[in-house]
């Protein structure tokens, strides 16, 4: 089996933080569908990889908008944390909330 074959069963999560981030989440939630999109299509990664937005408590409409993308985009996901905890904090509920669905967990800021 090459390089490829075996590539193409690793499922990667992209966990991305996000507090008040209304100004981006749109953009930066279409242009990581496109990339997850693209490197299934190559097959060097499962269709089962994701990116997972993690609300950190924001106060403004950062989670409707992680609503309306997980029900347009198929390769996004979205969590909601009770409250503000901070980055680091939501960067690991995200990354213990996902653990056991990917192979490898990425972190990114939304911005």
């Amino acid at each position: 089996m090459n390089g490829k074959n075996n590539m193409r069963n690793i499922t990667i999560g992209i966990v991305t933080p996000c507090y008040n981030e209304e100004l981006v989440l749109t953009e930066t939630s279409a242009q990581l569908n496109e990339v997850i999109s693209n490197l299934i299509k190559r097959n060097l990664i499962s269709e089962k990889s994701f990116a997972v937005f993690v609300d950190d408590g924001s106060k403004d409409n950062t989670w409707s908008l992680i609503e309306q993308r997980t029900s347009k985009l198929n390769y996004i996901k979205g969590l909601k944390l009770a409250g503000n905890v901070g980055h680091q904090n939501a960067l690991l509920a995200g990354l213990l909330t996902f653990k056991d669905e990917a192979d490898a967990l990425i972190s990114i800021d939304a911005d």
